[in-house]
């Protein structure tokens, strides 16, 4: 089954809020909804959260259920107020129900 156009994939964007926040809404979305793959998404000092958030889900919460797909690093160009462009890390982790 070719895929010509990527999947629309439900984020997660991880920001300061606990992270049961978004433990829940992750859980809520693979169980309740009909999606296949969440993606959590975090930059900066955000990516140890999202992280967490991704392993928190896949062993403690939905184990045997949940696994990763792919994991993506990179980095982002912003140019800020100032006008200065400044460079800030990224991840993506991509988590699929087990079929």
């Amino acid at each position: 089954m070719p895929m010509s156009v990527e999947e629309e994939i439900p984020t997660i964007y991880i920001g300061k809020k606990p992270l049961i926040s978004y433990i829940i809404v992750a859980i809520s979305m693979l169980l309740n909804e009909k999606v296949r793959k969440i993606r959590i998404s975090a930059r900066g000092a955000g990516i140890s959260r999202a992280v967490d958030v991704s392993e928190i889900l896949r062993t403690r919460y939905l184990p045997k259920i949940i696994d990763i797909e792919r994991i993506n690093i990179g980095t982002d160009t912003l140019k800020n107020p100032e006008g200065r462009i400044d460079r800030v890390s990224f991840i993506e982790i991509v988590l699929v129900k087990k079929v």
